[in-house]
């Protein structure tokens, strides 16, 4: 953010000790946990389907490899 949008960001909020930095913290960690929680869901649920036998053992993988690819590149944009 450039010196006017910080400054708008402070007018707006006004005796609020967060900062914009905090702010963009928060929903990036936000972000990275619903990530990682949706990840572990498909993961358990490739799993889940495989040992049921409601799906064969190379479908549950890419459904868990996908999921964990897509995880990753998730976290690497939202922290660079």
């Amino acid at each position: 953010m450039d010196a006017a949008q910080q400054a708008a960001f402070r007018g707006a909020n006004p005796g609020v000790p967060v900062s914009e930095a905090d702010l963009l913290a928060l929903c990036a960690g936000l972000v990275c946990a619903l990530a990682l929680a949706w990840c572990a869901w498909v993961v358990f649920h490739a799993y889940k389907n495989w040992g049921g036998g409601a799906s064969p053992p190379g479908e549950a993988a890419g459904h868990a490899l996908r999921a964990v690819f897509l995880t990753v590149v998730l976290l690497a944009v939202v922290t660079w």
